[in-house]
């Protein structure tokens, strides 16, 4: 589990889905775009949550180790959209280079 720390906040995800957030932040700030993502997350009580964060070039955003769970959900369906989203951006970026 990670927590993706977004200004003043932070959300909990499972480890793939902070990681493909990163990844997708990478890309967005190589191209210069911006979007909305709805990252599922649990809450302070382990519910399950959704929560949309913007990323985009100078909006900061980091994530940090959580404490280890053994029923860390897989988040496939949402780590398979964004990795595809990643792609798409840097690929418009390498067709416009």
């Amino acid at each position: 589990m990670k927590y993706v720390v977004y200004g003043l906040t932070s959300v909990l995800t499972s480890t793939t889905a902070a990681t493909a957030v990163m990844h997708y932040a990478v890309a967005l700030g190589r191209t210069g775009g911006s979007d909305l993502v709805a990252v599922p997350a649990v809450d302070i009580a382990g519910v399950p949550i959704t929560v949309e964060i913007v990323l985009g070039p100078g909006i900061g955003v980091l994530a940090e180790p959580a404490a280890d769970d053994l029923l860390e959900p897989e988040h496939r369906e949402f780590v398979a959209d964004l990795t595809e989203r990643t792609r798409t951006a840097l690929d418009r970026r390498a067709e416009r280079a």
